[in-house]
């Protein structure tokens, strides 16, 4: 927050910036079997440049932008209204909402304190005060609201308020998200459910963290912590991701992770916290059509099937025969978009 001091006095992007970023992106997100992304949080330079390049059908791979909450231009860009073309190569119907900080920081906004900084419980990014009007408004314009929450604390305020603007303006249908739902009380995961709420979740954070997660909040609340399998047997779809350019863009190390629960190095073991794994198939569903599906998509992208693009890639290995170990290992050979080729190694 304190860097947002500075943004006013900072030199704005240049279109020619912007062009040799994306492009740029495009190039590398294609090489990796990427045909459709969601870039969660914009401001008005994004939003139109963004714009610009649909209409001149040159955007590199699909885009569904979030508009950033700490947009200045944000009220601006929800009175416009839903931004979709007709080729679905751009959507922008949903707004990111920052809740917390992160987990490795201790940043992550916690009910009880840090088992290794016991004065520390965490931050909020977004005031709490400041929640409710922002989740009206958003929701009463009919946007998906996507909320940034990692600890268990953002994670309840999330679904507090969720529940609250729901009863008063109504958008419990728009698919809203937590972004992350990192580490969550066991008593709210059944909320999800009954709320209708995405878990948008990142299987590589898990191995990321996974060294120094049980340090910061300890085994107990770790039941509760990249609960993937959690979340799918109650019924709840979880839209996989990868949090580039946090992580690597990769999905086939998403895939990895997802399922063994080890880094590739195959440590540890047996995988951290194995009965959270999940199965090659219902990975895979999070990274397509369930992914689609918290985008308001699954009608026209995250499948093969008559009616939608014709939005596929050709790799070198079998996922689902392939020892689970090797998954990372995958390389993409072609990326086709709308039956267009848009890659070959």
């Amino acid at each position: 927050n304190a860097s947002n001091l500075l943004n006013e006095y900072l030199p704005k992007t240049s279109e020619a910036t912007l062009k040799s970023q994306l492009d740029a992106a495009g190039k590398q997100l294609l090489s990796e079997g990427i045909t459709s992304v969601h870039d969660a949080g914009i401001g008005i330079p994004t939003y139109n440049y963004y714009q610009k390049r649909v209409a001149e059908h040159t955007l590199p791979i699909r885009i569904y932008p979030m508009i950033g909450a700490y947009s200045p231009a944000m009220i601006e860009m929800l009175n416009a209204g839903h931004i979709q073309d007709q080729y679905d190569w751009l959507s922008i119907k949903s707004v990111k909402v920052y809740g917390d900080g992160a987990l490795g920081s201790r940043g992550a906004a916690l009910l009880k304190p840090y088992s290794d900084e016991p004065h520390n419980s965490g931050l909020l990014v977004t005031r709490e005060a400041d929640l409710k009007p922002l989740f009206d408004l958003i929701l009463g314009k009919g946007f998906q609201l996507n909320y940034h929450a990692i600890g268990d604390r953002a994670n309840r305020l999330a679904l507090n308020q969720f529940s609250d603007s729901f009863s008063k303006v109504g958008g419990q249908h728009l698919r809203n998200r937590v972004e992350h739902a990192q580490v969550i009380n066991i008593d709210d995961i059944p909320r999800f459910k009954t709320l209708n709420i995405i878990p948008a979740m990142q299987p590589t954070h898990a191995t990321s963290d996974m060294n120094m997660a049980e340090d910061r909040v300890g085994a107990l609340r770790l039941k509760g912590a990249y609960a993937w399998q959690t979340f799918l047997k109650q019924g709840t779809p979880v839209a996989f991701g990868s949090d580039f350019p946090v992580e690597l863009s990769n999905p086939f190390f998403g895939l990895h992770a997802a399922v063994t629960r080890q880094d590739r190095s195959n440590n540890p073991d047996k995988g951290w916290i194995p009965e959270e794994a999940v199965t090659v198939i219902q990975a895979f569903r999070g990274f397509t059509l369930d992914a689609a599906y918290a985008a308001h998509q699954e009608a026209i992208l995250g499948g093969l099937t008559p009616g939608k693009w014709a939005d596929f890639i050709l790799v070198d290995l079998d996922i689902f025969t392939v020892s689970p170990k090797d998954i990372w290992k995958t390389q993409v050979l072609e990326t086709w978009i709308a039956g267009e080729k848009r890659f070959q190694k």
